[in-house]
């Protein structure tokens, strides 16, 4: 049995080569160009990949970032060291994902997303052998790196995601990683070392105290580790945010009806994380209503069809998160939003507002 050797079969190791595009060239652009959203016109330049990277990733079309983390995290991308990798906690939907998704896409980075799972080893932060055939029909050891470890030699921007389930193996294992040192990559009997253009980010649900109720998969992170990141809160977007969302997304709803969607998502995070959206509130409602879960009720709302009701599609996008211990204070918050319009066909609803 032959071996072949990563650093050869790499498909990340060939893009460089391919159609002698060098894919690590730096350009500087105007800041604006790039993020029109916080940065004036001629404000400063930024150094942006060239050309656009294969392994770039489009962040969701109906993502908004918030203004306020957006520019702590491009003060932490600028930078001209990286101390601490970036961490984004927060709960879900809070567009975590999203918001590194959106910046690496306008710097054209590649990004290699590695999701942490409770079972998940150490020896699978590091990658995986398997066999295959070569050209010649004879059966070879192949190497194959994780998304962790590709990113991390190779560069781009490696996400943890949800870094708070890792295991106590696991975070073992990822010290070494995440303070950029050389990591020894144990399955393959290698040392591979930090690019300069490696970016080590994370997410997660919480900091990693292990004692979330609702979060029960997240462990306690040993204090080492979590001390590691630098971290960034994510939070729901605003009712002003979310109206602007459904009118970018939605036109053709009237105003009063996506008055109503916004005001049923901010009722339930209430139920959910309390009146500050904090999380202090006793009996909380066990899922939160997020800004994803708006927009696919607009988006299915519109698909259902005029003779559907509202109800339909928010049965649809969101109920099914719901325990049946509670969905009887879900139907009263919805009820005290919507009244009888709740289960009213669209086109009744439509025809009203004209």
């Amino acid at each position: 049995m032959n071996t072949q050797n990563q650093a050869q079969d790499n498909k990340v190791a060939n893009l460089a080569s391919v159609n002698t595009i060098d894919y690590n060239e730096k350009i500087q652009v105007d800041a604006h160009e790039r993020f029109p959203e916080i940065f004036e016109p001629n404000q400063f330049k930024i150094s942006i990949r060239k050309h656009r990277h294969p392994n770039c990733q489009k962040p969701d079309k109906h993502y908004t970032p918030d203004a306020d983390i957006l520019r702590k995290a491009l003060a932490w991308w600028l930078a001209p060291a990286q101390p601490k990798p970036l961490g984004l906690v927060g709960e879900t939907g809070t567009g975590k994902t999203e918001m590194l998704l959106f910046i690496a896409d306008r710097f054209n980075e590649p990004v290699y997303i590695e999701k942490v799972t409770v079972g998940m080893s150490g020896e699978r932060l590091e990658g995986s052998t398997e066999l295959v055939t070569d050209d010649s029909g004879n059966t070879v050891t192949r190497q194959r790196l994780s998304q962790a470890a590709t990113g991390y030699k190779y560069g781009g921007l490696v996400i943890l995601d949800e870094v708070d389930k890792a295991n106590e193996d696991l975070s073992t294992s990822l010290h070494l990683f995440v303070e950029g040192k050389p990591w020894t990559l144990s399955v393959f009997g290698q040392t591979i070392n930090k690019h300069p253009d490696c970016r080590i980010s994370a997410t997660a649900n919480t900091t990693g105290g292990g004692d979330s109720d609702r979060y029960i998969t997240s462990q306690r992170l040993d204090q080492a580790l979590r001390s590691r990141f630098g971290w960034l809160k994510t939070k729901y977007p605003s009712k002003a945010v979310e109206m602007e969302i459904l009118v970018k997304n939605f036109p053709k709803l009237p105003i009063s009806l996506r008055k109503k969607m916004v005001q049923t998502g901010d009722a339930l995070r209430t139920a959910a994380l309390g009146v500050n959206h904090d999380g202090k509130i006793d009996n909380p409602l066990g899922c939160v209503f997020s800004t994803r879960t708006l927009v696919h009720w607009g988006f299915y709302m519109m698909t259902f069809g005029l003779n559907r009701a509202p109800y339909e599609s928010f049965e649809f996008s969101f109920l099914g998160s719901i325990d049946n211990d509670e969905l009887e204070e879900v139907e009263a918050i919805v009820q005290r939003v919507w009244a009888d319009d709740i289960n009213k066909p669209l086109k009744e609803l439509l025809n009203e507002k004209k």
